[in-house]
């Protein structure tokens, strides 16, 4: 066992073994720090996601939540820290007291159990609905009739049955986005990131994304999300994580965050989104 010191200090294990504790957070994050140049965007960022709940990060343009997210599933190299997944370390492997990094296919095989929703919906623009859902499992040696199968499901979740032989230029933004939720969920992820899903959408179709993933929360996904939706937040989440200047400034419930925020920054921040 190794050991990685965190920003306040304490020291959290690097576990050599691959047993895991399913009583453990799904999610451990310590010690996170990113640069990009002289710029430091992630500045010693410790975060715990039980298994099972969602946890949305806030704060304002710069502050670091979608790199955090991106270093989640290891988009972005951290320059030091670890994000641990289930018990494995995301894009390392501890060795002899120290981290060695994975090789592409070993990373790839660690995000695929990390969905992840963009801003801009990134479907192929040349494929139909169905083959975008179920590219990802195809890839992954899943036979195309159980691929096709699973995408006719998760497509019949998100409000898209019927739309299969469609192309992303004959959809609307939202139900965009609701195609790229169901093809994140087709390889049964065992974690869900969305980066800020609405806000590419007119505000009219805000609110169809939204009831898609208040009903992944419902079923019990484990999900990360980056919103300025506060009533949403409040409503889903059950842990609130405020950043700015790419720390943590408060963390903690939803109705103590949103509703009786301590620090001075979080007032300000609220009171210009509420």
């Amino acid at each position: 066992m190794s050991f990685a010191t965190t920003r306040r200090g304490k020291t959290a294990a690097l576990r050599d073994d691959t047993e895991y504790d399913e009583t453990l957070p799904l999610v451990r994050i310590r010690g996170l720090r990113k640069s990009f140049g002289l710029h430091k965007v992630l500045d010693g960022i410790d975060v715990d996601v039980p298994r099972g709940t969602v946890t949305v990060l806030l704060g304002p343009s710069g502050s670091g939540k979608s790199t955090l997210l991106r270093c989640i599933n290891h988009l972005e190299k951290p320059d030091s820290g670890f994000v641990e997944v289930g018990g494995e370390i995301i894009g390392y492997r501890p060795s002899s007291g120290k981290l060695h990094e994975l090789s592409h296919r070993e990373i790839a095989r660690q995000r695929s159990t990390i969905g992840m929703v963009f801003q801009q919906f990134n479907l192929f623009g040349h494929m139909t609905v169905q083959q975008n859902v179920i590219e990802g499992p195809l890839a992954a040696g899943i036979p195309r009739g159980e691929a096709v199968a699973r995408a006719g499901d998760l497509l019949e979740r998100v409000g898209m049955a019927g739309r299969e032989s469609a192309y992303p230029r004959q959809l609307s933004g939202g139900q965009q986005q609701r195609v790229a939720i169901a093809r994140a969920l087709a390889l049964k992820p065992r974690l869900m990131l969305f980066d800020e899903p609405t806000s590419a959408l007119d505000p009219e179709l805000v609110g169809e994304v939204l009831a898609v993933i208040r009903d992944l929360a419902r079923s019990g996904m484990t999900m990360v999300i980056v919103t300025h939706e506060i009533g949403f937040a409040r409503e889903v989440a059950d842990q609130a994580i405020f950043l700015d200047g790419g720390r943590i400034v408060e963390s903690g419930a939803p109705a103590e965050i949103l509703d009786d925020p301590q620090h001075e920054r979080t007032k300000a921040f609220l009171s210009a989104v509420l």
